[in-house]
């Protein structure tokens, strides 16, 4: 008799809210399941799909019930269910102790789903899969971390996220059936680096993209000009954008003060999305420091995807400008290789951290020196003086190398089959296929109010 197989994907956003750049990895997993089940399954073997996320509800930042039903539709569909997983809704969410308690009961509900588990621990929150990972002989355990404390809580991670951190990558090199994915290059040597990673604990599972997804085609031009005049953004000067929520390490300061010089030469349009914590202050910062600086400027704080799809499509942008402190991958640079594939933007960004896997300097985007003075500034010059035919090369390079390089729907068959069907050869690891721990802002976000430098939709 054949043995039943499940697969369990523990998440914290994606499943009934959409806020950050592992929500937008959710919803790439989603998609695939949605319309690739059938290819993912000739390679694996049949499968049934549970998701497992923290009892949504009031407390969940950025709720929406439709993200909910949407997560419900396509695994009920095909045989599974969302599991809400208890936790105290009246404490923070991000803290060790709630992870301890998401992780403890994500083991427990993937015991006793099928004769062969694997089990996919999203981020930090579940990082704690690792200490259970041997506790049942059919359960495979893979910690998929997105980023660290190291990474993007510089330079002073907070000491529990850290001592969680490397407390799980500690259980998973002592651990039988614990795993840990290799996201990209970068992050591995990272974990490898500066927490100890025994390389032999690794799974390939380069990051990707649900190519097929209909909010990934690019907008027309028309389009593009329609939507983003309606923010007030303008379409007949040059457009510098960018997109990010109120989080220091996203560095949108950064970019405000480096884009001074060039006020007269092009327009900021910049999506500042605020957090559900104190960090929403800084769009208030954002706004007093274009004032101040006189910038030609519209921030809008009001998330909607078609905003930077536009944005990125419009015949008017110039650079996506990415200006983040700390990164592992950034989604945006890849989801604007498609949507700017006829038209619009070409990705800048500090050569640091995973942004050199995304990005080779002048051929498929540009990179900048961070630590260098004035580097930045330079680099928006830069993007806004290059000819048409030379954005035009950089955005059909950035198309090409995504389009290869990133289809989810394949790397998923590829990890499954992994686990299910697995190569009498060493699993060895992939070189040079990088991730995304950028953050995206939600899809679900307070309103914006109107400003002098934000334009009512």
């Amino acid at each position: 008799m054949t043995a039943s197989r499940a697969l369990l994907y523990c998440a914290v956003n994606g499943i009934a809210n959409n806020t950050n750049g592992i929500g937008r990895q959710t919803k790439t997993l989603l998609g695939v399941l949605d319309q690739h089940h059938t290819e993912v399954t000739a390679r694996t073997g049949a499968f049934v799909p549970y998701l497992a996320v923290p009892d949504p509800g009031p407390a969940t930042w950025g709720y929406d019930p439709a993200d909910l039903a949407h997560a419900r539709r396509i695994v009920e569909r095909l045989g599974g269910r969302v599991i809400p997983l208890p936790w105290d809704t009246t404490e923070p969410l991000w803290r060790p102790e709630t992870w301890r308690t998401l992780s403890a009961g994500a083991a427990r509900a993937a015991a006793g789903l099928a004769d062969e588990v694997v089990v996919i621990g999203v981020d930090t929150p579940f990082a704690g899969l690792a200490h259970h990972a041997d506790a049942h002989d059919h359960v495979d355990m893979l910690l998929a971390l997105f980023s660290t404390a190291k990474i993007t809580e510089r330079p002073h991670p907070d000491p529990g996220r850290l001592a969680w951190e490397q407390e799980a990558i500690a259980a998973a090199n002592r651990s039988r059936r614990g795993w840990v994915a290799d996201i990209g290059t970068f992050l591995t040597t990272h974990l490898s680096t500066d927490y100890g990673l025994d390389p032999t604990r690794l799974r390939p599972w380069p990051s990707g993209l649900h190519l097929a997804s209909a909010d990934l085609t690019p907008a027309t031009a028309a389009e593009a000009e329609h939507l983003v005049r309606a923010y007030g953004i303008p379409v007949h000067r040059p457009v510098v954008a960018a997109v990010g929520r109120t989080d220091h390490t996203k560095g949108l300061d950064l970019l405000i003060e480096a884009f001074a010089p060039l006020r007269d030469q092009a327009h900021l349009a910049m999506i500042a999305v605020p957090t559900d914590d104190d960090r929403a202050e800084l769009l208030t910062r954002y706004r007093r420091q274009c004032a101040e600086l006189e910038l030609d400027a519209t921030i809008v704080s009001r998330y909607d995807r078609a905003l930077p799809r536009a944005l990125a499509a419009l015949p008017a942008t110039r650079a996506i400008a990415v200006p983040s402190r700390g990164e592992t991958l950034a989604n945006i640079v890849f989801e604007t290789a498609l949507w700017a594939r006829h038209n619009g933007a070409v990705v800048l960004a500090p050569a640091i951290d995973g942004f050199p896997e995304q990005i080779t300097d002048g051929y498929n985007g540009l990179l900048y020196d961070p630590t260098a003075p004035g580097a930045l500034t330079a680099g928006l010059r830069r993007a806004l003086a290059l000819a048409p035919e030379q954005r035009a090369a950089l955005r059909a390079a950035a198309h090409r190398k995504v389009t290869a390089e990133r289809d989810a729907a394949a790397h998923f068959g590829a990890l499954l089959a992994g686990f299910w069907q697995p190569s009498p050869e060493p699993v060895t690891t992939l070189i040079d296929h990088p991730d995304t721990d950028a953050r995206p802002p939600r899809s679900q976000a307070p309103t914006s109010t109107h400003h002098p430098l934000e334009a009512a939709p």
